[in-house]
């Protein structure tokens, strides 16, 4: 896996203009009564997972009435963040992780590490990332069909950035080569915020990334296509068609689940703290501050709330669905 060295810019909430009071309510947070929290990126700066968790920090710090400090621990295939949160006070549920499906599942399932999806205690579903086909203004290939015909012609030269080989974009690039007959030079990355540094830099062609977390790059470069049924975001991705529509194929819809996840331990041995991570991030996702922050941005649209029961049920489906992988390829997703 090729992993650039690239300068931190981290999202921070107070660039973003996100205003909250400073108290918090009566009846949120008994559980933490000050105690800070470590709130735990498995990536690098400036990707999704870390915008995400930087744009909620001073929300869910109000709720549960305490301060959270987040902290990028990328590495491993996003395993280490999850270990520093299971390793590091995780029992105590003074430390969280921002972590998404299917990305923890492939942190465990494509190498060796000592936790499973049995580790985790899903706090919530936070929002949903559809994945979209993006390239630079000045780029050759005006659509998906060209980008694909010069795929055909020159089978391996056209590299395309992912965040990791371990994300639901590797395995967007894998159908759509699979699907199509064609071969990509799919280069991994040490999360989203590498990996499009890697377009804007000339170092890849293309990149397969989330529609919200490339906003970023959307003044210098252009989407070709969704990877999802419909378009529902024609705004912020160019009005560009579905893959499938363009192509004429039936590729799966493509996406990535993003969730707060709390230590196992945490849940069993301090129920009232997990219970207040839970309500406090349901406040977070419901309150008109937040939400009226991501509609500045143009990111109302992936807030995707899910209860811990719904985000477990997604997460095993998840690890389901990429058993099947593996038994057809076991090293697809290997660096």
């Amino acid at each position: 896996m090729h992993r650039p060295t690239t300068h931190a810019v981290p999202v921070l909430a107070a660039a973003l203009g996100l205003v909250v009071s400073g108290c918090a309510s009566d009846d949120a947070g008994e559980g933490y009564a000050g105690v800070p929290i470590r709130w735990i990126v498995p990536s690098s700066p400036g990707g999704g997972f870390d915008t995400t968790s930087r744009q909620m920090e001073p929300f869910l710090a109000e709720a549960l009435g305490t301060t959270a400090t987040v902290e990028n621990r990328e590495g491993g295939g996003q395993a280490i963040g999850a270990q520093v949160m299971l390793s590091e006070g995780g029992a105590e549920c003074t430390s969280i992780v921002t972590h998404g499906v299917p990305h923890l599942m492939f942190s465990y399932m494509t190498q060796a590490v000592d936790f499973d999806l049995s580790s985790f205690a899903p706090v919530g579903g936070i929002s949903i990332e559809p994945g979209i086909v993006r390239v630079m203004n000045s780029a050759p290939w005006q659509s998906i069909q060209e980008l694909v015909d010069d795929a055909t012609a020159r089978p391996g030269q056209i590299k395309f950035s992912v965040s990791l080989l371990q994300s639901n974009n590797y395995i967007a690039l894998l159908q759509m080569e699979r699907e199509l007959g064609i071969d990509l030079n799919i280069i991994g990355y040490d999360g989203g915020g590498p990996s499009r540094t890697a377009l804007v830099s000339g170092e890849v062609d293309a990149t397969h990334a989330g529609v919200f977390n490339s906003l970023a790059i959307a003044d210098d470069s252009r989407v070709l296509a969704v990877s999802q049924p419909e378009n529902r975001w024609p705004d912020i991705t160019n009005d560009a068609p579905p893959i499938n529509e363009e192509l004429g194929i039936e590729l799966p819809p493509n996406a990535s689940n993003y969730g707060l996840f709390a230590s196992a331990e945490c849940r069993d041995n301090n129920p009232e703290r997990y219970q207040a991570l839970v309500d406090g991030l349901k406040a977070t996702l419901e309150n008109p501050d937040y939400l009226a922050a991501l509609t500045e941005l143009g990111e109302e649209s992936k807030v995707a709330y899910l209860t811990p029961d719904e985000l477990e049920d997604l997460a095993q489906q998840s690890q389901d669905e990429i058993e099947l992988l593996l038994e057809g390829n076991p090293n697809a997703f290997s660096g």
